[in-house]
């Protein structure tokens, strides 16, 4: 059982993030590293914002907490919105397979756009929220 560090609630051993709260509750080593220029063996200066980088060919993988569903599997595009289908509309990203809709996802929840090397996620005034890393998004 891990304990959550921002909300006190309780997870099975397996998890990434807080059931409760979505915040990250695993870590990678304390160690540092820094990237060499291979020519001159200087340090290359690490960005200080945002946690990934994300070439053309970055597939994006959804995976649901519940063990019951397979991880989704989606080549990233510029922007594309995520959410369930309703009617005649389909989201880029329909997670209606994950029982969207009980789990209180919009039919247009978020956008996620990308900008060179990175991503921005954007929720799009979703009825229930959005959170990134424990932090809820302001919506757009």
């Amino acid at each position: 059982m891990i304990i959550c560090p921002n909300c006190s609630a309780k997870n099975p051993d397996k998890e990434l993030y807080c059931y409760s709260c979505g915040v990250l509750l695993r870590v990678g080593s304390e160690g540092q590293t820094h990237m060499l220029n291979d020519e001159t063996g200087t340090v290359i200066p690490k960005r200080r914002w945002g946690t990934a980088r994300f070439d053309m060919d970055t597939l994006l993988v959804l995976s649901p907490r519940d063990q019951d569903f397979q991880p989704m599997r989606v080549k990233l595009t510029n922007e594309m919105v995520i959410g369930r289908a309703h009617g005649d509309f389909v989201p880029d990203v329909d997670l209606t397979i994950f029982q969207a809709y009980e789990r209180g996802v919009s039919r247009q929840h978020v956008v996620l756009r990308r900008q060179n090397d990175t991503v921005i996620l954007i929720d799009l005034k979703s009825a229930n929220s959005t959170f990134l890393n424990g932090q809820r998004l302001v919506p757009d």
